[in-house]
């Protein structure tokens, strides 16, 4: 495996973890849990957005 098919399967991951985060964050709103609603969806954000980032980033240099 090249540096460049390794950097686009470590991208793809990262992109489908950002989506499972936001999916996470999606169905945790719907259940009652214990952590408040507004810190499960900055964090949720925020994590999404790490993710895609650095996802984004390594699918566009390799």
């Amino acid at each position: 495996m090249t540096k460049t098919e390794l950097k686009i399967r470590t991208a793809d991951f990262l992109l489908d973890i950002a989506k499972l985060i936001v999916a996470g964050v999606v169905l945790s709103s719907i259940f009652d849990t214990a952590v408040s609603k507004t810190v499960t969806l900055l964090w949720g954000i925020a994590a999404t957005l790490i993710f895609s980032i650095v996802g984004f980033y390594l699918y566009f240099k390799s």
